[in-house]
């Protein structure tokens, strides 16, 4: 198996989570100067600079509204400016204590950096102990663990979010397998990469990961039927094509069937004809 293919990246995607107000639902006394719902309707245009722009105007409006600290903070996060967001999450978390998205915002940037991992963790901890329920924090809380090899604690997050998704979480299963790959629970690994296949059975990965733990937990033969199936879907994949010869040359050699031999014995052996019955 190539070595990039028993290793699962886990990018990290930045989720837009407090940036959810729509023009309709702000209040006037919320928004005196009608900066916030400017921010918003330029930040669905993704017009990030203007965004930006009104947001710190309804900020110096209204210094204690913990909401446009967030938003802003989006903004920030959105377009790079990981300091920045930083600063104005931390802001809205002075601001109002409880607000699991702003400490789950806080937690995605410090997750960027390996040496701050704890931090990142800190802050998803607090976001799930206010919103239990939110399955969002908890993958990323997930991913945390994974970097520094937490492996239980990983899946313990993982299972959480993918028992909240009514489909097949590919993404969860994907990672969680890992997670068990990494334990030697071959089986469970094999069941979550399974369910990804169901999934998506035209997907070569799956199929390469799946063979990788059939493969460790000495199932050659189920191994070899994925790196064909993935041959199946991709003919020139050299990896599998490697991977299945030397699987192949693993095998012991077929015991060879022996001659079928007529009914009643050998020849030269023949029975004596039985007497034709009388009436």
């Amino acid at each position: 198996m190539k070595k990039h293919s028993n290793q699962i990246t886990l990018a990290i995607g930045l989720t837009f989570t407090s940036l959810l107000l729509t023009a309709g639902n702000i209040e006037a006394a919320r928004d005196p100067g009608g900066h916030t719902r400017k921010g918003v309707a330029a930040a669905r245009s993704k017009q990030w600079d203007k965004a930006a722009a009104e947001f710190t105007k309804a900020i110096e409006e209204q210094p204690k509204d913990a909401k446009n600290y967030s938003n802003r903070g989006e903004v920030y996060k959105v377009t790079g400016k990981l300091k920045k967001a930083e600063a104005d999450f931390t802001k809205a978390i002075e601001l109002k204590s409880k607000n699991a998205d702003a400490y789950l915002d806080r937690g995605q940037i410090r997750l960027r950096e390996k040496n701050r991992l704890d931090d990142a963790i800190a802050d998803f901890d607090v976001a799930v102990n206010i919103s239990p329920r939110d399955a969002t924090a908890r993958r990323f809380r997930a991913y945390a663990y994974m970097q520094k090899k937490q492996w239980q604690k990983a899946i313990d997050d993982y299972t959480v979010a993918i028992n909240r998704t009514r489909k097949i979480d590919v993404e969860g299963r994907t990672r969680r397998g890992f997670a068990y790959r990494n334990l030697k629970q071959y089986d469970k690994a094999i069941e979550d990469f399974t369910k990804v296949i169901e999934a998506a059975p035209k997907d070569v990965e799956a199929y390469r990961r799946r063979a990788y733990a059939y493969t460790l937990a000495d199932q050659n033969d189920k191994a070899a039927a994925d790196l064909k199936a993935i041959l199946k879907l991709k003919p020139n994949d050299a990896d599998a094509q490697k991977r299945l010869k030397a699987l192949q040359a693993k095998a012991p050699p077929a015991v060879r069937a022996k001659p079928k031999q007529p009914l009643g014995g050998s020849p030269g052996n023949t029975p004596a004809a039985r007497p034709t019955p009388t009436r």
